[in-house]
């Protein structure tokens, strides 16, 4: 009997363990042929995830490019606004000068913004849009570029010196150039000389002074160390010095044999001046010479009145051709960012003309909602 039982058990076992065999067999098949089920689905799953991410994202960038574009168009809107304000241009005028500050900001290392604050410097100044399009706005640009500074403060400086001396927007960039190449070939800035021809621009011209000639003999000051503001102070002191002179002054010039003025009262120019003080004063000794310049031109004025000495007429027309260098804010402007830092500048600027331009096409639209 025990025998007949262990039989009936193994039999039994042997016969569970093919069944459970098949059975994980079978599972194994059955799970392989799910998984090649599912296989396609799963890709095509993640082509529709990946899909939806490149959506989202290309629209998240969409946005930011668009909210971006608005907001530059607002400022830049914002500053044509104020150039409108303080100018009085047209509603055309405008347009046109809408248009030269964004070529200005997609040509030049300047973004349209800049370019619009220096239309706004140059309008507030007098220039009328032809002249700022004829050439006050590309001066500007260039005399900033050539200098590192600031293209309203450029402006700035330029039509002061335009308006002192009665020259048109054409003739802007002659300024630019004299500035320009006035500090690229003596000591100090554009900026430097902009600020010494703001302090005597005006009496210069008085003189009936040409502006190169000025600029000229500024540049000769800096080039002696007198620079800025207070060469400026010096060249107007000792211009005024001479429309009224003191009597112990007139009495030694005429010893002397000076005459600041030709027959016909007009003033014979800084050059002729230098060269009559260099040819009249040089016997005498260097304290003889102190004394009468101080005397003539006053002890504010004398180390201008020195340096005229010692230039003479040939170099103060040097210095004055020197700054007669027509082009010469442009090539500095050029050569000066002919870098990668030039170009990336260029390139923001170019970037920030495009957003302007797509930003202005949602200013109806949102004003309208505001």
């Amino acid at each position: 009997m025990a025998g007949l039982n262990e039989n009936i058990m193994i039999r039994l076992m042997a016969d569970t363990s093919n069944y459970t065999t098949r059975m994980q067999a079978a599972s194994a098949q059955a799970s392989k042929l799910s998984t090649a089920l599912e296989k396609p689905m799963t890709t095509g799953q993640k082509i529709g995830a990946g899909l939806t991410k490149v959506g989202l994202a290309v629209g998240a960038v969409s946005a930011a490019v668009g909210v971006a574009a608005v907001t530059t168009f607002a400022q830049f809107d914002a500053a044509m606004s104020t150039v409108q304000a303080n100018t009085g241009a047209s509603a055309a005028e405008l347009d046109k000068l809408r248009q030269a500050a964004i070529d200005a900001g997609a040509n030049t290392v300047y973004n349209a913004q800049e370019a619009a604050d220096a239309i706004n410097e140059l309008g507030k100044a007098g220039m009328s849009t032809t002249d700022i399009l004829s050439g006050g706005l590309s001066g500007a640009l260039n005399l900033a570029a050539s200098d590192g500074m600031q293209v309203s403060e450029a402006a700035e400086l330029m039509s002061s010196a335009m308006a002192q001396f009665n020259l048109t927007g054409k003739q802007a960039g002659n300024v630019a150039d004299a500035l320009a190449a006035g500090a690229g070939k003596a000591q100090g800035s554009a900026r430097d000389l902009g600020y010494a021809l703001q302090q005597s621009g005006m009496v210069a011209n008085s003189f009936g002074i040409g502006m190169t000639e000025t600029v000229g003999t500024l540049t000769a000051f800096a080039n002696a160390g007198m620079i800025g503001s207070d060469a400026g102070t010096s060249l107007k002191t000792m211009l005024i010095s001479l429309a009224n002179p003191s009597t112990k002054a007139k009495n030694l010039m005429q010893e002397l044999g000076i005459n600041a003025y030709d027959a016909q009262g007009n003033f014979i120019g800084l050059a002729n001046l230098a060269g009559q003080l260099q040819d009249k004063m040089g016997g005498l000794t260097q304290e003889q010479r102190n004394q009468a310049l101080a005397t003539i031109f006053g002890s504010d004025a004398i180390r201008a009145a020195n340096v005229l000495y010692n230039e003479g007429a040939k170099g103060i027309d040097k210095w004055t051709k020197k700054v007669e260098d027509s082009g010469f804010a442009a090539q500095q402007a050029a050569a000066k960012n002919d870098n990668l830092k030039g170009d990336l500048e260029n390139l923001s600027g170019s970037f920030e003309s495009m957003l302007i331009t797509i930003g202005s096409g949602a200013n109806g639209p949102l004003r309208s909602l505001v």
